[in-house]
């Protein structure tokens, strides 16, 4: 019997897209889920920099803020850069504060921001995997740096970890499937890996590796997933990191998290800042930049 990597994919990926179809008949007499969501909370956030030169050539910094959607929405914007240049760029899903100059020596900047931010409280529908997808949603599938949905470690991993879990019987959700097998098999680890091959070799972690390996499974089976990093505006941390991943159904991105173990209701206080793969601080020039998150509640937005 021919148990290739390529055909064991396939096999996965044919069974996957078969149980999505019944799922998807057993479940359409069933009503939608209604929108639901807690009332928004105000919090004012800054962002302390810290730039060293490393000569004195030109510096240009770009550092990511909340995109305003159906969840968050950014408010005022204030700079306080010394010597620099500061534009704060609003339009489009990507706003930024962009920082240039030249630095004869360290300088300290503070970008400081409302968000006013709520949390949904829907239930997940089923996703179903995609067989023809319409050219917007190619990008979330297609293979990248990153998220290496072709290669065979991820087809491997699928097919070894998750396949035996639908074959069991009843009833079975392919996502939340891969979220469990995930979350199983991948350990997270202070000292862990962070790039996606690299986690599935050795077993073991770091949330944000975790969650690159997820985006990528799902890409693999079918499931238009993209990558998500933002701050939890609660955590006691200094850059306050946060990691998850959204998935594509009825016609919006559900939040899901295989590092952390929710789905569809991220924890209260997370706030999306950049998707697939951007970086929320980015450098060009010699300099080193370090920098700090502090968030303030504010109450109830108004």
């Amino acid at each position: 019997m021919d148990r290739s990597p390529r055909r064991g994919a396939r096999a996965l990926l044919s069974a996957a897209l078969l149980f999505a179809a019944l799922a998807t008949v057993a479940r359409a007499a069933g009503a939608a889920p209604r929108p639901r969501a807690t009332a928004p909370t105000s919090w004012e956030v800054t962002i302390a920099l810290r730039l060293t030169p490393t000569n004195g050539e030109p510096v240009s910094v770009r550092l990511a803020l909340p995109p305003s959607d159906a969840t968050q929405q950014l408010g005022e914007v204030t700079v306080t850069a010394r010597g620099l240049k500061a534009e704060v760029v609003r339009d489009g899903d990507e706003p930024h504060v962009l920082l240039r100059g030249t630095l004869k020596g360290p300088r300290r900047v503070a970008v400081t921001y409302g968000i006013a931010h709520r949390r949904t409280l829907e239930a997940m529908p089923v996703v179903d995997p995609i067989e023809a997808p319409p050219p917007p949603l190619l990008p979330f599938l297609t293979p990248s740096p990153l998220f290496q949905s072709r290669s065979i470690l991820v087809r491997e991993f699928l097919e070894t970890q998750v396949s035996p879990l639908l074959d069991a019987p009843g009833p079975h959700d392919l996502l939340r499937s891969i979220q469990q097998v995930t979350r199983d098999r991948l350990v997270w680890a202070k000292d862990g890996k962070s790039l996606t091959l690299d986690v599935i070799r050795s077993g073991r972690g770091k949330r944000i590796g975790i969650e690159r390996a997820f985006t990528t499974f799902l890409r693999c089976a079918r499931i238009p997933a993209r990558f998500v990093e933002g701050i939890d505006l609660e955590s006691k941390t200094r850059r306050k990191r946060a990691f998850w991943s959204e998935v594509w159904a009825q016609n919006r991105w559900w939040p899901i998290s295989a590092s952390s173990g929710w789905v569809g209701r991220p924890p209260r206080g997370w706030v999306a800042l950049t998707r697939d793969g951007q970086r929320v601080l980015r450098t060009d020039g010699s300099a080193t930049v370090t920098y700090s998150v502090e968030a303030v509640p504010r109450g109830d937005a108004a």
